[in-house]
């Protein structure tokens, strides 16, 4: 699984949400969930927060949430967001071997996590261990336009790289259906947590590539990436004529609840 200690610094910035739009997440997720305070709930890569810190607020101080790391340093930043609010119990470990009692946690929560994990088989396993007989595995994500400005110049990036012998291919699952094919007893349900409109110029994604901020460039090993990085200015300079000129793009984010 991935570390993203590298990312600690920049993560908000880059994976955060519009103003609002992650209370509508985490008051989704609780709706879809019945949650309460008494429901004792892990989240899995629980990072900075962005999932928990708007979940707590709406459970309040008596709240059960728990989340596991790799990074200290996301943790750390997680840490500082809590003031007069009790922040979650939080652990560093890894979700292959998960420091916790069997049947701990009535809700599992991953986001953007399990692309990540190279054996998925040993994190399910062990997300199966420690769930209650009525708990639920819980996937979140965003859901972007394939035919986005930003999607375009990802997938160019990692067609690019791929000519050049590095495998892009996703470590872990590419969808949390996926899950299902470990799991041949359960069905899921999704939802659409909320849906916002942002303004993005190819600039801009391009120069989240130039500046590492994804886990598909920390692949590519230091003496490739500035000729694919050239490759992909290059062709973005030639499929739009204006590369700060922003267009909207519609995005949206997913909860799918597994039940057994």
């Amino acid at each position: 699984m991935t570390s993203f200690d590298r990312a600690a610094d920049i993560y908000d910035q880059t994976r955060g949400f519009p103003p609002g739009i992650d209370r509508r997440i985490a008051q989704a997720l609780t709706d879809f969930l019945n949650l309460t305070s008494h429901d004792h709930i892990l989240e899995i890569g629980i990072g900075t927060g962005r999932i928990a810190q708007p979940l707590i607020e709406i459970l309040g101080n008596d709240h059960h949430v728990t989340g596991i790391d790799l990074s200290r340093n996301m943790m750390d930043r997680l840490r500082v967001k809590f003031d007069s609010a009790r922040p979650p119990d939080l652990v560093q470990g890894d979700a292959a071997s998960l420091p916790f009692a069997s049947h701990s946690f009535r809700v599992i929560i991953t986001v953007h996590v399990l692309h990540l994990i190279r054996e998925p088989q040993k994190v399910i396993t062990e997300m199966n261990r420690v769930r209650k007989g009525d708990g639920v595995l819980v996937g979140g994500w965003n859901d972007h336009n394939p035919d986005s400005v930003a999607e375009q110049i990802n997938k160019k990036f990692r067609a690019l790289a791929m000519a050049h012998g590095v495998s892009t291919k996703r470590q872990g699952l590419a969808n949390y259906s996926d899950l299902l094919n470990y799991l041949p007893t359960a069905s899921a349900t999704e939802i659409v947590a909320a849906e916002w409109i942002v303004e993005r110029a190819p600039r801009f994604a391009l120069q989240a590539i130039a500046e590492r901020h994804y886990s598909s460039s920390w692949i590519i090993p230091d003496e490739t990436f500035p000729v694919v990085l050239a490759e992909i200015n290059d062709w973005a300079s030639r499929e739009w004529d204006d590369l700060d000129r922003a267009v909207p793009e519609a995005r949206r984010f997913k909860w799918m609840k597994i039940e057994f």
